[in-house]
């Protein structure tokens, strides 16, 4: 029970998962094996978080089977249904260098030639790559998405809060 103060959510509960107390649980981390390490995560439903021992875990299809310490019945299972499971952003799966975490990105500033364009807002997954969503530094505060590819994206500098981009011809304007 670590007092780290930044969460990931890399999960929800959906449902229970038979009698004795399993939940199918959707995870929203692009490492579904991760689950199989998971030893503790704060469960977090409306108003109220606590910790939770994982007794059992594994890859369920595209979802995640875990049985919590303490949960025994479906009944009790079912009060869970809709929380979400975090982990402490220091317990986090490290990355292949020039990968990022979302919420690393998000909030960076998108530079071209050395001329500010704007704030990454969000980011978009499409299956082929993903799209950066791109906030534009002026007046219409309009958004622009930007594949995030090696030909466009060039560089980004965590600690200097940059992402530098070289963008195709009429991007800003569609």
């Amino acid at each position: 029970m670590s007092n780290d103060l930044q969460k990931t959510v890399i999960g929800k509960v959906l449902s229970p998962h038979g009698v004795k107390g399993l939940v199918k649980v959707y995870p929203c981390s692009d490492f579904p094996e991760r689950v199989t390490q998971l030893e503790e995560v704060l469960l977090q439903h409306e108003s109220q978080s606590c910790w939770m021992t994982v007794e059992k875990s594994s890859v369920f299809g595209a979802l995640w089977l875990i049985k919590f310490k303490g949960i025994e019945s479906r009944d009790e299972a079912l009060v869970l249904k809709g929380a979400l499971l975090m982990i402490n952003q220091s317990e986090r799966l490290s990355l292949p260098e020039g990968s990022y975490y979302h919420d690393q990105i998000i909030g960076l500033q998108v530079f071209s030639a050395g001329e500010l364009l704007g704030r990454i807002v969000d980011i978009m997954n499409t299956g082929g790559h993903d799209l950066l969503i791109m906030q534009k530094d002026d007046q219409e505060k309009k958004t622009v998405l930007i594949p995030a590819v090696k030909k466009i994206v060039k560089r980004v500098d965590l600690e200097d809060g940059i992402v530098a981009v070289e963008l195709p011809e009429g991007l800003l304007e569609l």
